[in-house]
């Protein structure tokens, strides 16, 4: 039987209109979604903008949909608020955002890296070492995580952790090594006298990480001297002149002691010479100055110190002038020595001797790790102090 066209025609509008509705009726619940997501994130900015970041946390974590749209929303707000100090949100979304099951592996790598560094700003040091430790056993991004493993080593002073993920990190980021050297010479600090032969292996071990380790060769000569090996401690710190210059004068007083237990002052002054030709700086023409003065007199010794500071004047300088003329004035001219003696000796008190090439930290005394940047082997003598 032959169907009515008519009726074959009402059908087919049927459909198409039935189509239409549903096309329709889902465009406008994603519009109504969308709607409400932007109504959520406006309301949730408000409450940022308003100071009240309880409440904007609740917001994102509770209305915004983990998605390829929102991920960095997330991220972003958590960064901010570790950036404020505000560690307890910045982890809180964190541990939302892996709460989610269907994170992208290089997603979810990202966060737990973000969720790590929150722990160790908190100073939840076992909890950082513990998802970071699962990351680098998983092999997910291991050298950011070994990075962040060796921050929370040093943290804890656990240099042989320190050290064992220090040397696994060493083939791909061979920046690490001058880092590993002081690992080194922190374990080596903490034994004894009587295990000079693990310390001596320790120190070792440092500059065989870093050749210019000067720290290293520091504390060896130290070690050699308290051996009463003063042959050896003084091949060691003559050693550091050609290590770094800059820091030779940190070990004048070593270096005399050896020459004097050896009855060699005739060597050391021959020394002091050639390097206050080459390089010279006040330490070094005021050690020799005093070298001079015990063989050939106060006079000279002034006279040579005098000659030095004509070019390169210093507050240190003048100081030992004052000291060694003193007492051969009477007077008003003895009194006003003295205030001048009282002055340098004001200024250099308050002089900074060290600063830190990374973020200029000033200190009065030698730190091998800034405390104010953390990084390693980054304070210097103080080069200005040469032109005061």
């Amino acid at each position: 039987m032959m169907q009515d066209p008519q009726w074959l025609v009402l059908f087919f509008v049927a459909i198409a209109i039935g189509y239409w509705l549903g096309r329709r009726s889902r465009r406008g619940r994603h519009r109504n979604r969308i709607e409400n997501l932007s109504r959520e994130y406006m309301r949730g900015l408000n409450f940022l903008l308003n100071e009240e970041p309880d409440k904007a946390v609740d917001i994102f974590v509770g209305s915004l949909d983990v998605n390829a749209n929102t991920l960095d929303t997330h991220l972003g707000l958590a960064r901010l608020f570790r950036k404020r100090g505000e560690l307890d949100r910045a982890t809180r979304i964190h541990s939302n955002l892996l709460e989610q099951g269907d994170l992208p592996d290089d997603v979810r790598e990202e966060v737990e890296l973000e969720l790590a560094r929150d722990y160790i700003s908190a100073g939840l040091l076992d909890r950082a070492e513990l998802i970071l430790q699962n990351m680098i056993d998983r092999g997910s991004r291991s050298q950011q995580a070994m990075r962040y493993l060796l921050s929370v080593f040093e943290q804890e002073k656990d240099w042989h952790n320190a050290l064992t993920v220090g040397d696994r990190l060493l083939s791909s980021d061979p920046a690490v090594a001058p880092m590993l050297a002081h690992y080194c010479c922190e374990l080596a600090d903490r034994f004894s006298g009587d295990e000079q032969s693990i310390t001596r292996r320790m120190l070792r071990r440092a500059l065989g990480y870093d050749s210019n380790c000067v720290r290293a060769n520091v504390m060896l000569g130290r070690l050699e001297m308290h051996a009463g090996h003063w042959e050896d401690a003084a091949r060691v710190f003559r050693r550091i002149r050609r290590q770094d210059p800059d820091f030779f004068d940190e070990v004048l007083d070593d270096l005399e002691r050896c020459y004097t237990a050896l009855g060699k002052q005739e060597s050391l002054r021959r020394l002091l010479a050639k390097v206050s030709l080459e390089r010279p700086t006040t330490a070094v023409v005021l050690k020799l100055a005093e070298s001079l003065r015990a063989e050939y007199g106060e006079k000279a010794a002034s006279l040579f110190i005098a000659d030095y500071m004509k070019a390169h004047p210093t507050v240190r300088g003048l100081n030992r002038i004052i000291e060694m003329n003193i007492d051969q004035t009477e007077g008003s001219a003895r009194e006003h020595f003295g205030i001048l003696q009282r002055l340098t000796q004001q200024l250099l008190t308050e002089q900074a001797i060290y600063q830190c090439t990374n973020c200029g930290f000033d200190a009065h005394r030698l730190h091998w790790q800034c405390p104010t940047c953390k990084h390693w082997g980054v304070l210097r003598p103080h080069q200005e102090q040469e032109q005061r």
